[in-house]
């Protein structure tokens, strides 16, 4: 299995769905109306990708498997001069394609990329319904940083 820098014959496809998962992840997690989540998503990847492909401090990687499209993988670089760290902006496997230990081994991949660019840290935001992500990376020794919670009344 290997990442390979999404293609721009691949990029409108990405973003598409990326965007729409992102926004729909966001209306069930976040209660936003589906204006909301638009809103969030549209400034969201705005503010990451202000000249697309091109923008800088963002990588974005297809993953595959023997030439087989495995998923997706994003992540930026940020902060401080003297504290830059890996960011995780989406990470996305295949339905027919997860179980298999794609993920795993796609977050692994990652942290060689990662160190490559000579940083040290990568940090992600998992959404609390996810309870495959949040095993995932709880295996790798990733560790809550932060924590939100709410509750509904009714």
């Amino acid at each position: 299995m290997e990442l390979y820098p999404l293609s721009a014959a691949e990029y409108e496809f990405w973003k598409e769905r990326s965007v729409r998962e992102y926004k729909l992840e966001n209306m069930r997690a976040n209660g936003l109306t589906e204006k909301e989540a638009d809103e969030k998503a549209t400034a969201d990847f705005n503010r990451y990708l202000p000249d697309g492909m091109k923008s800088i401090d963002q990588h974005i990687y297809t993953i595959k498997d023997n030439d087989e499209l495995v998923g997706f993988l994003w992540f930026c670089e940020r902060g401080s001069a003297d504290n830059r760290k890996a960011y995780i902006l989406d990470i996305i496997i295949e339905e027919h394609q997860r179980g298999k230990g794609f993920g795993k081994k796609a977050m692994l991949l990652l942290e060689e990329k990662v160190k490559a660019l000579g940083l040290k840290h990568i940090g992600l935001h998992v959404f609390g319904h996810n309870q495959r992500a949040i095993g995932l990376y709880q295996s790798l020794n990733y560790q809550t940083t932060n924590l939100v919670m709410e509750k509904e009344l009714k």
